[in-house]
């Protein structure tokens, strides 16, 4: 069943995506990088942590013999958030404009760009080739309420963990790849795409075998479509509001060029 919360969410997304996509119609020019610092290549670490928590903390709780999704989301998912949310305020208190873009446009672009997945994801659940509706699942595994069902409130739980799951890939992508032309984000969707057909949360829970083929090609051909599609949305509008080139590497090699020229600094000084 469509609710009225699967509806309203994916509206308000896709207002964003047309709204964004408007406000920048044409690609900018990147801004030049500055150099890479070790407190900056620390931050960058920390908030790629956090960003790993909210996809894998399913994946986790899906596992036989792993601690259930509810206890996860109190002992790791709040808490990540938070760390991410002071990574970024540190990061704005130094005024490191790159790392506070891509952690803001990671964010609210893979926020956005999830939207357009939805659209192709609760067609295809609507015309019975998914099995579930699956931010009614993770409502119901965030608030344990496996024997009760999904409620409004489990069901709207459970859509801010889908989309702030898409909010973590879209800021993993920023902080690892820097700006990049619109096709790289259809390929993280497609690598994204991999991850979920063979892990538990489709494998197990769903019982759709890996790449969906447990019950025909109708999942796989909704899920992959889904992607490419979010892949898209994504890479578009990274390309529009991620500001410098550059990937997590160069801040690596400048921060470990600073370190040298340091050590250099007092040994000649001695």
């Amino acid at each position: 069943m469509i609710t009225f919360i699967d509806v309203l969410f994916v509206l308000v997304g896709i207002g964003v995506v047309f709204w964004s996509l408007a406000r920048q119609k044409g690609v900018p020019p990147p801004l030049s990088a500055p150099k890479g610092t070790v407190i900056e290549l620390v931050l960058t670490v920390v908030a790629l942590l956090c960003a790993a928590v909210g996809p894998n903390i399913l994946v986790v709780a899906l596992t036989p013999g792993m601690p259930p999704m509810h206890i996860l989301g109190k002992l790791l998912l709040i808490p990540s958030i938070v760390v991410l949310g002071l990574a970024w305020l540190a990061a704005s208190l130094r005024g490191d404009k790159r790392l506070t873009n891509r952690i803001w446009s990671g964010l609210w672009i893979g926020i956005a760009a999830t939207a357009a997945l939805d659209v192709i994801r609760l067609t295809g659940f609507s015309l019975g080739l998914m099995p579930g509706n699956m931010p009614r699942m993770f409502g119901v595994l965030l608030l344990d309420r496996m024997a009760l069902g999904p409620s409004p409130w489990s069901d709207f739980i459970g859509y801010v963990y889908h989309f702030w799951v898409s909010a973590c890939f879209g800021l993993t992508y920023t902080l690892i790849c820097g700006r990049t032309r619109w096709w790289g984000g259809l390929i993280w969707g497609l690598i994204i795409e991999v991850g979920m057909m063979t892990t538990p949360p489709m494998v197990v829970a769903m019982d759709t075998g890996f790449f969906g083929l447990k019950k025909g090609y109708g999942v796989l051909g909704v899920s992959l479509t889904a992607h490419v599609v979010y892949g898209i949305m994504l890479g578009l509008l990274l390309e529009r509001y991620v500001q410098h080139k550059g990937s997590i590497f160069l801040i690596l090699n400048d921060a470990l060029t600073s370190l040298q020229l340091g050590t250099i600094g007092e040994v000649k000084g001695k």
